[in-house]
């Protein structure tokens, strides 16, 4: 019975086996950005909470309460003054008292009866009896009191709202008279009974003017200029003293539930997006290295809300932007560092909105002019300098928009800024190690370090095996020299290359770089024995790195070096001797000549996978190159073998960029060889089947 599966089930089981691989890294993936997700909200809650119950709520302001401190007006501004504004409103309003209107058909009554007595003496608006009583007066002194009642209503006829106003009016006038007592009682009554309110009061027509008259005043606009004194020390905080602060900015000892509720928000919203955009620039960070992430957030907002209790900008967006951009992708670490830190901006600053428009600002300035300042490091006091270099640009974009805004800009500031600089420089420098080793971050001091001829593992390469010390060297140069001109981490692909092959050490000999005078061991070997050894030199790579406590990251260049590639000439050379011992070679399994893998899971990986395989080939050649379309024709028969072996499968190479990689390999192959020949590449099985039996690991058969 065939052992063999069919093609078909075995890409069918490949496919199921991949997929639930794939759902299982989907899954964790997932969970991974929600726990940075979940880690950045709560902390940049518990920073506000923490922020208002040990600062804010002991050395914030209260309306009623003395001042806890002297509060210094941190921009020139102009506010409406709301309060007194209101005052001189209802000062104005307050003048209407109200507002009387004429009578007009009481008015056209009483200067019909002013009329008939003037004209005729007709006094019969008089009840009977008062016109008896006047009747049987002598004609004298009715005359007399006709005469006082008639000058007394034509003046005061059309002065009154009520008949309280007009007695009083009546009677300050007859006491005016020369009547007598008794004449002045029955004029009274006379003037009583002909004169009636003629001027009504309007409560609606009072409203709408004191409305008008309201309006009409002009708002109160009060000027603080930068560096008076809002309140003092110990000066009870009036509602109004509180608005100023509050629009300078100053937090109130108030619980800041808003501002609590929009932190959470923005934050959860910008950790979706960094996750988001993560995926897009294809930068795959381990859940290690999105924790590493979120504590460079969290100290940066921590730096930013303590800093504040002095009105101070903490400028710890330096470490920030030096941390990420010394460890991270460059694409990806611009995108943390402006956004991050223009939130720890909003957190640490809510009211101040001059401080917002400055952090923004300084913000887009850190972060892109990080990628001029932070590219080149081979030591630690260069580090310190181009941190502090690009503190000290930040320092002058940060004066000049502090004068284009009208802040304090002086001697003081100047130094506490420079004092900045210096502390976060010496920060960054000083801690990055610590990330190194909580993290397993490879920052370019690192790979430095790692590179070094002087390290252990690379000097054990360079006294027991020579040859493939040599090849390591070779393969780091090509690969470094690609990587840069594709705009990738040449030197961490050069520093993987120095140890992808550190497993020959346990058996140097079995590898052609190592053998001398033309002896092979491996044809005095069974094939099934010579594949084992050579596929062994992986694990025995990935004990020595878990030895030596190398991190993850150069783990990942001797575990993935060969994929899943496929010894097709041992595999041919163990079915053709089984066929000679009388068998039909099914019994030989092709898994036993497969390297495990896994395939390349990162470009810098696939990169050197392919310039491992480019060396290897160059060296297996026995005739000279002709020129440049043979060296395209060898890195395309490699760059073509790899692909359709599927090892790059989970590296997110598009038909461009492959073009680009194989363009790069041509042109740094022939800088590298032009001053000495270069063999060709068959391209026959016969050269195949001499790269297989170098013990290499260049072949380029379809891996299982």
């Amino acid at each position: 019975m065939d052992k063999i599966p069919k093609p078909s089930f075995l890409e069918g089981l490949r496919g199921r086996i991949y997929g639930n691989q794939d759902k299982r890294s989907g899954d964790n993936l997932r969970a991974t950005y929600w726990l940075f997700h979940l880690s950045l909200v709560v902390s940049s809650a518990m920073i506000v909470i923490f922020g208002w119950y040990f600062i804010d709520r002991n050395e914030s302001y209260r309306v009623g309460y003395p001042s806890p401190r002297a509060y210094l007006a941190q921009s020139s501004a102009r506010f409406l003054d709301e309060e007194a504004t209101a005052d001189q409103k209802d000062r104005a309003s307050g003048q209407i008292v109200d507002v009387r209107v004429r009578d007009f058909a009481a008015t056209a009554l009483v200067e019909g009866r002013i009329a008939s007595l003037r004209g005729q003496g007709n006094i019969d608006f008089a009840p009977p009896q008062l016109m008896d009583l006047v009747g049987a007066l002598p004609a004298e002194n009715r005359a007399d009191i006709l005469a006082a009642v008639l000058s007394i209503a034509e003046e005061n006829f059309d002065k009154s709202v009520n008949a309280s106003e007009q007695s009083a009016r009546i009677w300050d006038s007859l006491k005016m008279s020369d009547l007598s007592q008794a004449d002045k009682n029955l004029a009274y009554q006379l003037l009583d009974a002909m004169l009636t309110p003629t001027v009504v009061e309007d409560p609606e027509m009072a409203g709408r003017l004191r409305r008008e008259v309201s309006g009409g005043i002009s708002p109160v606009v009060r000027e603080i200029r930068l560096g008076s004194v809002i309140a003092e020390t110990g000066q009870v905080v009036t509602p109004e003293i509180a608005q100023i602060l509050r629009s300078q900015g100053y937090p109130d000892a108030a619980v800041p539930w808003k501002h609590l509720g929009f932190v959470m928000l923005a934050v959860l919203a910008w950790s979706t997006w960094l996750t988001w955009i993560a995926d897009k620039l294809g930068v795959a960070l381990k859940a290690t290295e999105w924790t590493y992430v979120a504590v460079l957030l969290i100290i940066d907002w921590g730096a930013q809300r303590w800093f504040v209790r002095w009105s101070v900008d903490s400028l710890s967006v330096l470490a920030l932007t030096g941390w990420l951009f010394l460890t991270i992708r460059p694409a990806l670490a611009f995108h943390i560092a402006l956004g991050g830190s223009l939130l720890g901006y909003l957190l640490a600053f809510p009211g101040m909105t001059y401080a917002v428009a400055v952090g923004c600002i300084v913000c887009g300035v850190a972060s892109g002019a990080s990628f001029m300042f932070i590219k080149e490091a081979s030591s630690r006091i260069m580090i310190w300098r181009n941190i502090f270099g690009l503190g000290l640009f930040l320092t002058a974009a940060s004066i000049f928009i502090r004068w284009g805004f009208g802040l304090p800009v002086g001697f003081g500031v100047l130094m506490t800024y420079l004092l900045l600089c210096a502390f976060w420089s010496s920060i960054v420098v000083a801690i990055l190690p610590l990330w190194e080793s909580v993290f397993e971050i490879l920052s370019p001091l690192r790979l430095l370090e790692m590179s070094h001829p002087s390290q252990p593992l690379l000097k054990r390469l360079q006294l027991e095996a020579p040859g493939t010390y040599h090849h390591t060297i070779t393969v780091g140069t090509l690969g470094e020299a690609v990587a840069d001109r594709l705009g990738m981490n040449g030197l961490l692909v050069r520093t993987g290359a120095y140890y992808h092959d550190i497993g020959k050490l346990k058996r140097p000999h079995y590898f052609v770089e190592n053998q001398s005078f033309g002896d092979n061991i491996h044809d005095r070997l069974a094939p099934r024995d010579s594949a084992r050894i050579i596929l062994q030199h992986v694990k025995d790579g990935m004990d020595l790195a878990l030895e030596y406590k190398l991190p993850e990251g150069i783990k990942r260049f001797i575990e993935e070096h060969h994929g899943r590639t496929f010894l097709g000439y041992f595999y041919n050379k163990a079915v053709a001797a089984d066929k000679e011992q009388g068998g039909d070679g099914s019994g030989i399994d092709k898994a036993d000549f497969t390297y495990p893998g896994p395939i390349p899971q990162s470009r810098e990986t696939a990169l050197l996978m392919l310039a491992d395989s480019t060396e290897a080939a160059l060296k297996s050649l026995d005739k000279p190159l002709g020129g440049r379309p043979d060296v395209e024709r060898l890195v395309g028969n490699v760059m073509d073998s790899k692909m359709a072996s599927g090892q790059f499968l989970d590296v997110d190479f598009t038909l461009r960029e492959l073009n680009a990689i194989k363009t790069a390999f041509i042109e740094v192959l022939m800088s590298m060889y032009h001053s000495r020949e270069i063999k060709p590449i068959a391209g026959t099985d016969e050269e195949e089947t001499k790269r297989e039996h170098a013990g290499n690991g260049a072949e380029e058969a379809p891996a299982l």
